[in-house]
């Protein structure tokens, strides 16, 4: 019984078929867990890039005077930063924006979006300034990772969402 035993293993372990089987399912775990962490820090740059931009290129209605001249308010000018981006992701929902005028270049400091306890501490403020102030428009986004069982850094709102900010500083012109 005993030699019959050994003769059975000694098979099992010489026979080849199904072996490339066995080696994909070992391999594609780690496979997958690489694809996605690719797809999630894409995205998450992409988004990023995409609220920068925007927050940059709506804060000029603000420097030439436009924002002033049509009465725009800071939900108006949320909705144009969110319509300018490519992909939305709740941004209109989720969306904060400080718009400061800034009186002395030299004690500029960005707003700590987090609080000790991890959830959002912004207050929103919006000011257009007059010709030839200084204006700090910061922009902050709170996201959601698509897939969740990554952790990409300990920099997690206390919910579990990413923040995402971008940040412009700029000199209005003379309207």
């Amino acid at each position: 019984m005993k030699t019959r035993m050994i003769k059975l293993l000694g098979r099992l372990f010489l026979e080849r078929k199904g072996a490339a089987a066995v080696e994909f399912a070992i391999l594609i775990f780690p496979l997958a867990m690489l694809i996605f962490a690719i797809i999630e820090v894409s995205l998450m740059f992409f988004v990023a890039s995409s609220l920068d931009a925007s927050v940059k290129k709506i804060s000029r209605m603000i420097r030439t005077g436009e924002a002033l001249a049509n009465s725009m308010t800071l939900t108006d000018f949320k909705a144009k930063i969110c319509a300018d981006m490519t992909l939305l992701f709740s941004c209109s929902d989720n969306l904060l924006v400080k718009v400061d005028v800034i009186s002395n270049l030299s004690a500029v400091t960005s707003t700590n979006a987090i609080d000790s306890s991890g959830n959002l501490a912004i207050t929103e403020t919006y000011a257009t300034g007059k010709a030839s102030d200084y204006m700090l428009v910061q922009a902050f986004l709170p996201w959601s990772s698509v897939v969740n069982y990554f952790t990409l850094s300990n920099a997690k709102l206390a919910d579990g969402r990413y923040l995402l900010g971008a940040t412009t500083l700029f000199r209005n012109e003379p309207f």
